[in-house]
C-alpha cells in the first residue's frame, strides 16, 4: 500500500529534459534588451538564473532588473516568448519513463500534481505537447497563486483542485513533493509535505538538495516508488 495519496511534481529537470532551454530562453529575453552577451553583468545574470532555478520567473527579473517592474515585465514577456518558441518546436522532451511513472501512481490511487515557475501559458503548452492532459489531475502555474516557490502555494493550490475535483480530504500530510531545485525542497518543507523528494535529474545536486530539505535524494523521479511504497 502506497504511502501517500497525491505526488506533486516539477516540471523542468524532473518530468521534462530542460537541457539548458531556461537558460536559453533568459539569455535571449536580456541580450534583446540590452544586455551585451559575455559581458560581465550577462555572466551574473545566467549565474542567478541557474541558482534560482525553480523559482518564479517573473520574481528572478523583479530581483535582477532591480525592482523595476516595467523592465521585468517586458524581459519576462520576451522569456515567455522564447520559451514558447523552444517547446513548441519540440525541443523539451519528458524524461524517459514519466508517462508510466504517471500511469502506474494512478494505478495506485495516487493523484498526480503539476506546479512550475513557468506561467500558465508554458504550462499548458507543455501539458499539451508532452500528452499529459489525461495523465495528471491538477497543474498549477506559478502566475496562479500568491506567492511563487520556495512559498508552498501551489502544492496547497494542488491539494484544494484536487480535494474538490475528486471529493478527498487530502493533507499535506499526504502528499510527496517531488523536484530538482533548492526551492523545490524549500517549498516542500514550508508546505509540510510528507515527503520532499529532490531528484539529481536537473539544475541542483544530491547535496544542495539535502541541505535544502529534501527527505530522500533520487537519481530520477522513475524511481519514486523506492520512497512512497
Amino acid at each position: 500500500m502506497a504511502l501517500i495519496k497525491m505526488a506533486i511534481f516539477d516540471v523542468a529537470g524532473t518530468t521534462a529534459k530542460d537541457d539548458g532551454l531556461v537558460v536559453r530562453a533568459f539569455q535571449g529575453a536580456v541580450t534583446s534588451m540590452g544586455v551585451e552577451a559575455g559581458s560581465v553583468r550577462f555572466n551574473e545574470m545566467t549565474d542567478y538564473v541557474i541558482a534560482t532555478m525553480g523559482v518564479r520567473k517573473i520574481d528572478v527579473f523583479l530581483h535582477l532588473f532591480e525592482g523595476n517592474a516595467m523592465l521585468a515585465e517586458e524581459a519576462h514577456e520576451k522569456f515567455v516568448d522564447g520559451y514558447l518558441d523552444l517547446v513548441s518546436t519540440g525541443q523539451l522532451e519528458e524524461f524517459d519513463g514519466i508517462a508510466d511513472l504517471f500511469r502506474k501512481l494512478r494505478e495506485n490511487g495516487i493523484g498526480i500534481g503539476i506546479t512550475t515557475g513557468f506561467p500558465r501559458e508554458i504550462l499548458e503548452l507543455i501539458i499539451t505537447n508532452l500528452g499529459w492532459a489525461t495523465l495528471i489531475d491538477t497543474s498549477v502555474a506559478a502566475s496562479e497563486v500568491e506567492s511563487g516557490r520556495p512559498a508552498p502555494d501551489m502544492i496547497l493550490r494542488s491539494i484544494e483542485l484536487f480535494n474538490v475535483q475528486t471529493g478527498s480530504h487530502l493533507t499535506t500530510a499526504d502528499v510527496a513533493v517531488i523536484g530538482d531545485t533548492e526551492a523545490d525542497m524549500e517549498s516542500g518543507v514550508s508546505a509540510s509535505a510528507k515527503f520532499v523528494v529532490g531528484v539529481a535529474s536537473g539544475a541542483h545536486g544530491p547535496e544542495q538538495l539535502k541541505a535544502h530539505g529534501a527527505t530522500h535524494v533520487l537519481n530520477k523521479s522513475i524511481e519514486l516508488f523506492e520512497v512512497i511504497a
